[in-house]
């Protein structure tokens, strides 16, 4: 046995031992405002933090401590001041922020809370259905995704396909499928105006949530939601998407060939899933310990709880995607834009 491979083994552990203690934590630190109150009272010692929060001093100096240690909160040594700086408060604190991360705790203590039931699925190869996680995995799910789609969606990503802003600049209309709480939904509602927008998702409870956001963003006469299946939707499209959706799917060569008989003559599917190459060994990396483990506690389950149980899984890589699309009949299939956790297909008749 390499003693230097063992230790650094180890040593591995206790950093992941340690990065998972924060989940509970962070998870207070949320509910509780802590963040926030961090952000608008810092730089201050225990007592007036704990104050400002409504908290226990004695709990607050632990939280604090743990905060710092991890690096996710700041603190003055010689002043004996906790604070959070610019960029630890736009990761934790501040709601709209296109930094926001703190959204991958609640989906994190889902994960926790639906272990009894991933580990009996293990047993018998069955599924687990979307709606049976704890609820804390649908607000995270949103809350984690909504930064990056803010940044990315509307600015980056579909100005990479030819003629699809046009369509929606000029009154096309637009099919989020498996919309979730309608985070992606309501950011094209907001860039394009002229557009007939559409949300759907089988997750009635998740539909309802849309319909609450949308109302309170003023944007429910812009948007109508749908409880349905991604094959079951009527209409006639100019551009249809599966964000970050398609892989959870029993049936994604099913919901695409749906999609194909859904779209206009010269209408697109978008698609945005996780980032992946197309081999396991390629994968073996920080971003791929994330989506599979991401993969194993809900993608996975959701698919095998479908008809046909498909399981792609969020690593399902271009190649494999490309070949569901093309089976489901598209002809064109081309992967417009890559970052470090996503990847943007476009597929047309």
């Amino acid at each position: 046995m390499d003693t230097k491979v063992l230790k650094a083994l180890q040593w591995k552990v206790f950093e992941n031992v340690a990065a998972a203690q924060l989940v509970p934590l962070m998870r207070i630190g949320d509910e509780l405002g802590l963040f926030t109150t961090l952000a608008e009272q810092g730089p201050c010692d225990n007592k007036h933090f704990a104050e400002a929060a409504a908290i226990h001093p004695r709990y607050s100096l632990e939280w604090l401590s743990a905060m710092c240690a991890a690096g996710y909160a700041s603190y003055d040594t010689e002043r004996g001041h906790f604070f959070l700086s610019e960029e630890q408060a736009a990761v934790f604190a501040h709601e709209e922020s296109t930094a926001l991360m703190i959204g991958a705790y609640d989906s994190l203590a889902a994960g926790v809370m639906d272990e009894p039931k991933i580990r009996a699925a293990f047993k018998t190869g069955k599924g687990v259905a979307w709606g049976e996680h704890h609820n804390c995995y649908f607000r995270g799910t949103a809350r984690f995704f909504k930064p990056v789609y803010k940044s990315n969606l509307v600015q980056r990503w579909l100005p990479k396909i030819p003629s699809l802003t046009e369509k929606l600049n000029a009154g096309g209309s637009f099919a989020d499928v498996g919309c979730g709480h309608g985070v992606s939904t309501m950011l094209i509602a907001e860039s394009f105006p002229e557009s007939e927008v559409v949300g759907f998702d089988f997750h009635a409870p998740s539909i309802d949530e849309a319909r609450r956001l949308a109302s309170e963003a003023g944007l429910a006469d812009r948007i109508r939601y749908e409880v349905c299946s991604a094959k079951e939707y009527q209409g006639a499209f100019d551009v249809i998407a599966f964000f970050d959706c398609l892989h959870d799917m029993g049936d994604p060569v099913g919901a695409a060939e749906h999609a194909l008989n859904q779209l206009k003559p010269d209408g697109m599917l978008v698609i945005i899933e996780p980032f992946a190459n197309d081999k396991l060994e390629s994968n073996l990396n920080v971003i791929g310990q994330m989506f599979y483990c991401a993969s194993t506690m809900g993608c996975v389950p959701a698919s095998l709880a479908q008809e046909v149980g498909l399981a792609l899984g969020a690593q399902a890589g271009p190649a494999r995607l490309t070949m569901v699309l093309q089976q489901a009949g598209f002809k064109q299939v081309e992967t417009v834009a890559t970052t470090a956790t996503n990847m943007v297909l476009c597929a047309t008749k």
